[in-house]
């Protein structure tokens, strides 16, 4: 009896062994090795434009626990917290060879987290950043890179040394600050029906940029906000054409009472 009882123990014991063995040796099962990047080259020109070596508060890279909704051919975005959640090829329902994992950073709202042609676009206001991220690869493949760009445009504001500005003057644009976001591929394109409004212009100390929503060439001669100083406030002019575009980070300079913007183009006070 005791020995039955051995024999069907060790038997149990070696199928589960071998179950054990050929869920490791089988890629579908195992977790894959998801690494991300952030295009950061045109803040790096800028930043090397305007002689500045300053940290600045926008994402250059993602930490453990940062959490992004990812797509996964065509399904819908989910969270996904990198280094802590994980995915096996094996969860993924799909049989095409070729796979596109797409990503969006912050976190999608439930509203606009379904992968739907109706819901393919939504209305977003400027001022934060917005990244958006997307790799291909062969199903079972180990290691999956995610590569993100930026989708608005940053605003960095300087003093005429190319250090972080922490006077005392407050900087507002009027520009129009409302987008509509493809949640397929991430673009931003201005809101037409948008009024131009405020916007101001955080310093680097505030531990955030602002960031604007893409938008038509500003032509020379608008007036594209003002600068207030104790008090006094006086227009900012564009005196050349100046572009806003996704990906493209903005340097507001101050330097000798004018503003220089974009690192080379001078507005006039």
């Amino acid at each position: 009896m005791k020995r039955k009882n051995l024999l069907v123990f060790l038997t149990a014991a070696c199928l589960f062994g071998c179950q054990q063995q050929d869920n490791l040796q089988d890629p579908s099962k195992e977790a894959i090795d998801f690494s991300t990047s952030i295009d950061n080259q045109s803040i790096t020109d800028l930043l090397t434009r305007n002689s500045a070596a300053l940290s600045l508060p926008v994402k250059n890279s993602f930490s453990t626990g940062d959490v992004i909704s990812m797509s996964v051919s065509n399904q819908d975005y989910l969270p996904f917290a990198l280094g802590v959640d994980s995915q096996t090829w094996d969860e993924i329902d799909t049989d095409v060879e070729s796979v596109t994992f797409y990503a969006h950073y912050p976190e999608l709202t439930d509203e606009a987290a379904t992968r739907a042609l109706g819901k393919r676009y939504r209305s977003i206001k400027g001022g934060k950043e917005h990244l958006f991220g997307i790799a291909q690869a062969i199903r079972g493949t180990k290691n999956v890179a995610l590569k993100f760009k930026r989708m608005t445009v940053p605003v960095i504001l300087l003093d005429e040394d190319g250090r972080p500005y922490n006077g005392k003057a407050s900087i507002k644009l009027r520009l129009r600050n409302r987008g509509i976001q493809d949640l397929f591929n991430g673009k931003v394109e201005l809101d037409k029906s948008a009024e131009a409004e405020d916007i101001n212009i955080k310093k680097v100390s505030d531990g955030e940029l602002t960031n604007l929503i893409p938008q038509e060439t500003i032509k020379a001669g608008e007036v594209i906000g003002e600068v207030s100083i104790e008090g006094e406030k006086q227009e900012i002019v564009a005196n050349q054409d100046v572009e806003v575009s996704a990906g493209n980070a903005i340097v507001m300079r101050f330097a000798r009472n004018r503003v220089i913007f974009d690192g080379h183009t001078p507005l006039r006070r």
